[in-house]
C-alpha cells in the first residue's frame, strides 16, 4: 500500500510542478507581448525619405 501512497504523492508532485511551468511561461509570454507592444512602430520600420529631384541628379553624378 505504501508503494500506491508514494506513486500518487509522484503524480500529486509532477501535476504542481506541471501548473508552475505553465504559469511560468504564461507571464514570461506577457511580459514579452508587453514589451513589443512598447515598442514604436516608425523606429522599426522607418519610412524612406522622398529625394528631390535634385538629390537624385547629385547621387547620380556623384555616387554619393
Amino acid at each position: 500500500m505504501s508503494n500506491t501512497d508514494r506513486n500518487q504523492q509522484l503524480v500529486n508532485w509532477f501535476s504542481s510542478e506541471k501548473l508552475k511551468d505553465q504559469r511560468e511561461l504564461d507571464k514570461s509570454k506577457e511580459k514579452i507581448i508587453k514589451e513589443i507592444k512598447g515598442l514604436n512602430k516608425e523606429t522599426l520600420f522607418p519610412k524612406p525619405k522622398k529625394l528631390s529631384i535634385w538629390k537624385k541628379i547629385k547621387i547620380i553624378l556623384l555616387g554619393q
